[in-house]
């Protein structure tokens, strides 16, 4: 088989420089490890994150994506963005409870009118929830 000569270089290129651990995190039992932060589940669904050095708790986040992209960023020393991930996960936590609410009223409703309303809202705060979780990949993979 011919290998171009650009994708070799390329590889070896990769291959030969440093790589910054702290862009791989890596799962070790019930927690995920990023750099020197920890972010572990609680028995309440919420999700929590620490520094390996002091066990220190961090921040606490509604959605895993938002504890993933937080201790991301604090791992690569990107503390400025750490109010805009946590409106993020706020907006999340806002937009899912409203989602669960419509879907309770679209199921127990006997009131047509009142079943559509609810489905429109339903679309709407399931679109605005996906959006958010969107705008997390963004700290995410970047």
């Amino acid at each position: 088989m011919i290998y171009k000569p650009q994708i070799v270089k390329e590889l070896e290129s990769l291959l030969n420089s440093s790589i910054d651990p702290t862009l791989f995190p890596y799962a070790k039992g019930n927690s995920i490890r990023i750099g020197s932060y920890i972010v572990r589940s609680n028995k309440k669904g919420y999700h929590k994150i620490f520094e390996i050095g002091d066990n220190t708790l961090i921040a606490e986040t509604f959605c895993k994506s938002s504890a993933v992209a937080l201790a991301k960023a604090l791992a690569r020393g990107q503390s400025k963005v750490e109010q805009d991930i946590m409106s993020i996960d706020k907006a999340i936590m806002k937009h899912y409870n409203d989602c669960v609410f419509y879907k309770h009223t679209i199921k127990v409703t006997k009131d047509d009118t009142r079943r559509e309303v609810a489905s429109t809202r339903y679309d709407i705060a399931r679109y605005k929830t996906l959006q958010a979780r969107n705008h997390l990949d963004k700290y995410i993979y970047a």
